[in-house]
């Protein structure tokens, strides 16, 4: 059975794309005609290149591979809370729109978007773990597409790398105060300069007392300390440390048949049902890294550069849900809600290093570099769960609630046995050619060669060897146009297994690629992208059982993404997408089908954000935006119901003088109470999971 609900008003594909080709012939123009006006040297224009694609600062004209760069300034400005809020404006980026602190879960191009920070991953798929915290960040890029030759475990879909806040050798910084809905209250503070001739430090810090839509607890203490040595005009040395504490809660679920299908209002629970327990349910984590990254010339043809980091965790997630599998209801009346318990106590550490080295040389007019490296990444975890659901644990289930008149504070027993000690490591060695010819070709070619190793509960599981290639050309055929194309691969080694202790293998994937990039003037780029991706041993959700994950089959990936990004800072701002994505199941499984899409992904997306610096006398400076989001409906694991698509709006207003900053921003201003994922798992029941709610931050911030 499929059930489908329409939105009463959907954007078409050929609208959206009206809108856009009309937005960038409309202000293009205007933007050119000030920049012809004012050639002035002082005009920065920031994010116009990015090292995530090549693993080297090239600029992303010169990049044969879709790549966007999102600023710190961006993340203000959209109302980003987590780091998953960072992409809801970049093409091809589809964000999970719920509050989950289990961590930030995005899909590029249709599939898990592997996280790294600074270069090295942050952590290995499927663990509960501390989420990102924007604040600690100078930017975020995301390389679309398979990247094993540079990172061994991207996934097919893309990498997502955040880049940390650095010590700078001028006294700067700022401190503030954010106060908003969810009793949120924050107080962050970013100070950084010269303590001495050669070296710098600076300090990030966040305290936050806050509650999610259901509630729950959503606090930090997050202290980021880092210092920076330049012992000479050749190198570079830093330093960064993180110690950050979380207690959040967990995710709300409400019955599909009481919510979004509620046949009547009556019926229908609040938009914000708990089906939890607010004293149980929750994540506690403690996260703790230290991390070196190191670089040195040897001359102007040669540069080291390593960066290595060392994270330990500790985790206590609890959680009270309903097994929807089963049959939820307790009366005839279906107002008592069955539920069940998960516990999950784990500590991982997580050691990886990536070294190389840049060579840069020439053969008669074509320039190289060449980029020659090695990666490595340890990993153990071990894992204690508990469940009121199976046979071999002896705890009982808490007693059902009433979804119209909870009542919390029920008390049941509850207790965890070890499952799983698991180790993992991957060594991978790489080389990297970038070519140019007369500054408007550019070839990029890479080999990796990767080793991959895991063992559980002491048993050797895995290992296993692979190649992976790309290769991808780009030429600037007339002034500022560059068509381009690519071919890549992907090797990633997935930690762990499923629900049952049965090992994971490796998830392989291959892409081509082809588009345009259009430069019209410095600080704008319009690119269109063309893309076809194939994965195999793809994972998926178990639709009988929400703790689990199968893998098995094949799936595939094909699109169209269009991004027009113009940064004049100080000045305007405006971001322009559109992703059309067709992934879809090519080989069956035991729970995939040929021909089925792959579930929470959006097949259309569509957004539009601009923002504009106003002088308001001479001591005054306003600026103003606002974005629209569309984000298509999305088909549940089951292939049996489709979640409708929503339209949101955000909004900001910031007014400036002196160093005084104050603003107010929103995102979903009209607070629009929609549904970020349903599924139907039976022909009586399922679930919903409620999205987030409109989120209002005031902001207070001294410069300096």
């Amino acid at each position: 059975m499929k059930l489908a609900i329409q939105n009463s008003g959907p954007m078409s594909s050929k609208l959206w794309l009206a809108l856009l080709s009309t937005s960038c012939a409309a202000l293009l123009p205007t933007v050119a005609s000030a920049q012809a006006v004012d050639d002035d040297e002082s005009i920065i224009v920031t994010a116009e290149r990015a090292v995530a694609a090549t693993k080297t600062d090239t600029p992303l004209t010169e990049v044969p591979q879709s790549i966007s760069v999102v600023t710190a300034q961006e993340f203000q400005d959209r109302t980003v809370v987590d780091f998953q809020d960072v992409y809801r404006y970049s093409a091809g980026v589809a964000s999970n729109n719920s509050v989950d602190s289990r961590g930030d879960f995005v899909l590029t191009r249709g599939f898990d978007a592997a996280q790294y920070l600074d270069g090295l991953k942050r952590m290995p798929d499927f663990i509960y773990g501390a989420r990102l915290e924007p604040f600690t960040l100078e930017r975020a890029e995301v390389l679309r597409g398979p990247s094993s030759v540079l990172y061994g475990a991207g996934g097919p879909g893309g990498v997502l790398n955040a880049v940390s806040k650095l010590p700078q050798f001028e006294f700067g910084g700022e401190v503030g105060v954010i106060v908003g809905t969810d009793d949120r209250i924050q107080g962050q503070v970013d100070v950084t300069g010269p303590l001495t001739e050669g070296v710098a430090a600076r300090f990030v810090g966040v305290l936050r007392d806050g509650k999610t839509q259901w509630g729950t607890p959503d606090d930090r203490l997050l202290i980021n300390p880092s210092l920076r040595f330049q012992p000479g005009p050749n190198t570079d040395i830093t330093l960064i440390g993180l110690y950050q504490k979380d207690k959040q809660g967990s995710l709300g679920y409400a019955p599909l048949f009481k919510s979004l299908l509620a046949p009547s209002k009556a019926e229908r629970v609040k938009f914000n049902f708990y089906q939890g327990e607010p004293g149980f349910n929750g994540m506690d984590t403690e996260y703790a890294s230290a991390a070196l990254i190191v670089s040195h010339s040897f001359s102007d043809a040669i540069t080291f550069r390593s960066a290595s980091r060392y994270s330990h965790m500790d985790t206590d997630y609890k959680e009270v849900y309903t097994n929807y599998t089963a049959e939820p209801w307790e009366d005839a009346a279906e107002t008592l809600l069955r539920r069940e318990f998960y516990v999950n106590y784990e500590k991982s550490k997580v050691f990886n290093s990536d070294n190389n080295l840049t060579i840069d040389f020439a053969t008669g007019p074509i320039e190289h570099k060449v980029l020659l490296g090695v990666d490595y990444t340890w990993f153990k975890q071990s894992k204690d769960e508990g469940f009121s659901y199976l046979d071999f644990f002896p705890f009982p289930a808490p007693p059902p609630i009433n979804i119209y008149n909870p009542e919390y504070g029920a008390d049941f027993d509850f207790g965890a046995f070890n499952f799983l000690d698991y180790k993992s490591t991957q060594l991978g060695f790489y080389v990297q050619n970038q070519m140019s010819y007369a500054d408007r070709v550019h070839v990029v070619l890479g080999l990796r060669r990767d080793k991959a190793t895991s063992k559980r509960n002491g048993v050797s599981e895995l290992s296993q060897t692979a190649w992976s290639f790309r290769g991808g050309i780009i030429a600037e055929v007339v002034k500022g146009v560059s068509p381009y194309f690519n071919y890549a691969e992907s090797f990633l080694p997935v930690p762990g297994g499923d629900f049952f202790g049965n090992p994971y293998a490796p998830r392989t994937a291959r892409q081509y690629e082809g588009g345009v990039k259009w430069e019209p003037m410095r600080g704008a780029l319009l690119s269109v992208a063309y893309f076809d991706i194939k994965e195999s041993n793809y994972i998926s959700q178990d639709p009988g059982n929400i703790q689990n994950f199968i893998q098995g089959g094949s799936v595939g990936s094909t699109g169209v993404e269009v991004e027009a990004i113009i940064r004049m800072p100080e000045n305007f701002e405006f971001t322009a997408s559109y992703s059309y994505i067709d992934a879809k199941v090519l080989t069956s499984s035991s729970t995939l089908t040929a021909g089925d899409r792959l579930s929470a992904q959006p097949r259309q997306l569509a957004s539009i954000w601009g923002s504009k610096t106003f002088m308001v006398g001479d001591d005054w400076q306003v600026r103003a935006g606002a974005g629209v989001r569309h984000i298509g409906n999305k088909i549940d694991a089951g292939q049996s119901f489709l979640t409708p698509s929503v339209t949101l709006v955000d909004a900001m207003v910031s007014a400036t003088s002196g160093q005084w900053v104050a603003s107010l921003n929103a995102s979903n201003l009209f607070n629009k109470k929609y549904y970020d994922l349903c599924s139907l798992l039976a022909t009586t029941h399922g679930l919903c999971t409620a999205a987030k709610d409109r989120t209002l931050l005031a902001s207070l911030t001294r410069k300096f």
